[in-house]
């Protein structure tokens, strides 16, 4: 039987005592123990022997010892099946999956012990100075996209666009091709439909968000900043946009994306998604998921989200809208087409008259004046219009 240091000191000492060469108080003192203790281990000496002085569990096997069986099941799985996820994950799939209970540290020392590196490897981290959360649901959310391999190589290569409550974590977010407009406003759609209006949008300075352009002098004698669409849309909705001047400062949809890359992919691959229209049909029942998972309670349980507008009210705002002044052939442009207005039997001339042109969600376009509809072009004719005649980059939506 092999002893530790500490166990040949006790049985030492004990030893002394028993051999009159120790008092029971200096025996005490040596092992930092009380009186009454080294009476019961004089009493377990004199009985027992050596085995009396050490711990009554050494040398057995401890019942809680994971079976080599199970140790090797576990590698096979993650070399054949399972590999590139981290830990944590790992441990959830296992549960869930193959009916396999294990804890994380349990499942990390197996991993390492096989040679199996985790996902990342941990980085020294920095101080910086803790932004506490906002106090109530819908006060804030961070928006931003990230484009990935999401689909690694079975489909395209996406983008993700999200947003991420800031006082409870709750996240929204929709597959699309591009990083664009469009899908920004049809993501805030469908928050604003289940949730409500959202007080405050936080940032990067994408152009989508904020203009580069400097401001006309009309603007300026307006005390008037240049928007962009999507801003023109959120200052319709009284959202007030604020711009992140470092990917840290916006470090709560950073961490999500990272959080997302990590455990989504797997889960997309587990389901073989391979499209967009797939992985949208997904997304919902996955976000449902983290949500539950990862969602914390905001410091004030009250909502500040916002009564939504009427949906056709709201389908008017998120939209591509600009204001044009129609020329002497009753043309306008807009988004680097020439629309024509046909005559009108409400207006007679509506030439150097300022319009509004729209389109919607749905791709078509509207023409209005004094709140009436003076042109409509479909979807299908925005489209062919759009193949024919724009050279360069346009935000208009494409008939699908």
């Amino acid at each position: 039987m092999l002893l530790t240091m500490k166990e040949e000191k006790r049985i030492f000492v004990i030893q002394k005592i028993i051999d009159g060469q120790l008092e029971v108080q200096e025996g005490a003192t040596v092992l930092e123990r009380s009186q009454r203790q080294i009476w019961r281990l004089l009493a377990k000496m004199r009985h027992h022997g050596i085995r009396g002085v050490v711990h009554g569990n050494k040398g057995k096997v401890s019942p809680r010892k994971i079976a080599d069986e199970l140790k090797n099941k576990i590698i096979k799985l993650v070399r054949k099946k399972y590999g590139g996820i981290n830990d944590r994950h790992l441990q959830e799939i296992l549960e869930r999956q193959e009916k396999i209970t294990i804890g994380r540290e349990n499942l990390r020392k197996i991993l390492r012990a096989a040679a199996i590196a985790p996902k990342r490897n941990r980085r020294g981290v920095k101080y910086r100075k803790k932004r506490e959360r906002k106090a109530t649901f819908g006060m804030m959310l961070q928006i931003d996209g990230s484009t990935h391999d999401w689909l690694e190589d079975r489909g395209p290569r996406l983008t993700l666009i999200g947003a991420i409550d800031d006082a409870t974590g709750k996240v929204w977010a929709r597959f699309e091709q591009y990083e664009t407009t469009w899908g920004y406003l049809e993501l805030l759609r469908e928050i604003i439909l289940k949730e409500g209006i959202p007080l405050s949008l936080y940032s990067d300075r994408h152009m989508i968000f904020f203009s580069p352009r400097e401001a006309t002098l009309e603007e300026q004698l307006k005390n008037k900043k240049p928007m962009t669409q999507f801003g023109q849309a959120m200052d319709a909705l009284n959202i007030k946009l604020i711009p992140a001047y470092s990917a840290p400062a916006k470090g709560r949809i950073e961490r999500l994306w990272a959080t997302l890359q990590d455990r989504l992919v797997v889960e997309l691959r587990l389901r073989k998604v391979s499209t967009q229209f797939q992985a949208n049909a997904v997304l919902g029942e996955l976000l449902d998921a983290h949500n539950q998972r990862f969602m914390v309670a905001a410091k004030e349980a009250c909502s500040t989200f916002r009564t939504p507008l009427p949906q056709a009210a709201l389908d008017r705002i998120l939209c591509l809208k600009q204001t044009r002044v129609v020329a002497k052939d009753h043309t306008v442009s807009f988004e680097g087409l020439i629309l024509q207005i046909p005559a009108c039997n409400r207006f007679r001339s509506l030439v150097k008259r300022t319009v509004e042109v729209l389109q919607l969600r749905d791709g078509s376009i509207e023409i209005r004046f004094q709140n009436y509809i003076v042109a409509t072009f479909s979807p299908q004719t925005v489209t062919r219009l759009t193949n024919q005649h724009i050279f360069g980059a346009s935000n208009l939506k494409k008939a699908a």
